[in-house]
């Protein structure tokens, strides 16, 4: 009802009050028909020959012909231009983006083509690409991945625009995470170890401007490990090539400099330790890629937490007795706590909590609960708890766990 009041009041007004004309032509007419008028009426009030010398109407008839009424709204039709300019680019880049959700190796290849590709456009083009492998029930999301060869045309664009050479497209690692499925699934390993090689030689201890970092390559062998783990052949695969990485990186750089090894190789590695201590993946490691994996320790871990890590490696092989690891790593945490750093305590803290997981779900309840007497007598301060120790009942173990998700999720 009150819609209906609203548009018949609308209609009303508008033919009480007619619009002005909005054209040129109309408004140049009605000018002149005012002209004409006003002037006969200002020559019947004031005949010629008759002077103002305080007023004259000619300024009154000059500030009529200058007004805004009367003038073309040159401003109106600039705006109304602009907006149909910005409409029709709008509608160019809706249509831009539908072309990129629906065929992202297409829509890359033009860019690359029209010179106009960048890391955005690559990324966006990756993003598509996966939501679009991911989404197909008729085929399976590695044999997508695999066919649309967006990897190959990543590759393809990083060496002709030159963005291999100094290999600073390892700093986006948004972009690293999303192009490492793609070249790991098809194949593409070539180009991977390629750059590994060369960013030995051009990356940098210390921040520089612009510069590659040791960091940043870290990052990359990371991300080539856990794609190899997830996407490729599996997580013995995945050791290996970090096996292999480490090789190779150990010849480039000598025992001096055991510090650059463990920036370059420290992230990848714990992530694989992190996957070896699920249960459901370390027992399809062969016990020998394990026993080379944990003699490699010392090359990339700080030298006081070898022990620490060691001794949980030994948890996941079925031969070494649970009670026994648990205390060897009971002590390695013992004779290294006044040893490391204030981070590398953190790391112990983590390490003692995989373990505790490690057990719990093996059902070794009571070397869990050792472990965990330990932490809580050392670690209090940082786990924020008392420092006394639990009495080794399942349901103290259960609270512990809970009070410290946080710190055993990162």
């Amino acid at each position: 009802m009150k819609q209906t009041l609203s548009q018949s009041w609308k209609f009303l007004t508008s033919k009480l009050h007619q619009p002005l004309p909005l054209n040129h032509r109309e408004s140049q007419k009605l000018l002149n028909l005012l002209n004409d008028s006003f002037k006969r009426n200002f020559d019947r009030e004031f005949p010629p020959g008759l002077a103002d010398t305080d007023y004259s109407p000619n300024d009154h008839f000059q500030s009529l012909l200058k007004s805004p009424l009367l003038s073309v709204n040159r401003t109106r039709r600039s705006s109304t231009l602009d907006r149909k300019m910005d409409i029709k680019q709008d509608a160019a880049q809706v249509r831009d983006l539908v072309f990129a959700v629906k065929q992202p190796v297409e829509y890359f290849r033009q860019r690359v083509a029209t010179g106009a590709a960048n890391m955005a456009s690559a990324k966006l083009a990756l993003d598509n690409q996966m939501k679009k492998a991911l989404a197909s029930a008729s085929v399976d999301a590695k044999d997508s991945i695999r066919a649309s060869e967006m990897g190959a045309v990543m590759t393809n664009w990083l060496w002709s625009s030159g963005r291999c050479e100094d290999l600073k497209f390892f700093k986006d690692r948004d972009f690293v995470a999303r192009l490492m499925p793609f070249l790991v699934v098809e194949g593409q390993y070539k180009p991977i170890w390629e750059w590994l090689h060369r960013s030995q030689r051009i990356a940098a201890p210390s921040r520089n401007a612009g510069s590659l970092l040791h960091k940043d390559v870290g990052y990359f062998i990371k991300k080539l490990v856990q794609s190899e783990a997830l996407y490729g052949q599996g997580l013995q695969s995945a050791i290996q090539m970090f096996l292999t990485s480490l090789r190779s990186m150990a010849q480039q750089f000598p025992a001096p400099q055991q510090y650059t090894l463990s920036e370059l190789n420290y992230p990848a590695g714990v992530y694989l330790i992190r996957l070896l201590v699920a249960q459901s993946t370390s027992s399809r490691v062969d016990e020998s890629v394990i026993h080379s994996f944990d003699r490699s320790l010392e090359s990339w871990v700080h030298r006081p937490l070898v022990a620490c890590y060691r001794s949980l490696i030994q948890l996941l092989r079925p031969q070494q007795r649970a009670s026994v690891q648990a205390a060897k790593l009971i002590s390695a945490i013992e004779t290294c706590e006044t040893q490391v750093t204030r981070k590398e305590r953190l790391i112990l803290i983590r390490v003692g909590l995989k373990a505790v997981d490690f057990l719990l779900a093996n059902d070794s309840l009571k070397e869990a609960a050792q472990v965990m007497k330990i932490l809580q007598l050392r670690f209090g301060a940082e786990l924020g708890i008392d420092n006394k120790p639990a009495d080794g009942t399942r349901d103290d173990e259960d609270a512990a766990l809970r009070s410290l998700n946080l710190l055993l999720a990162t």
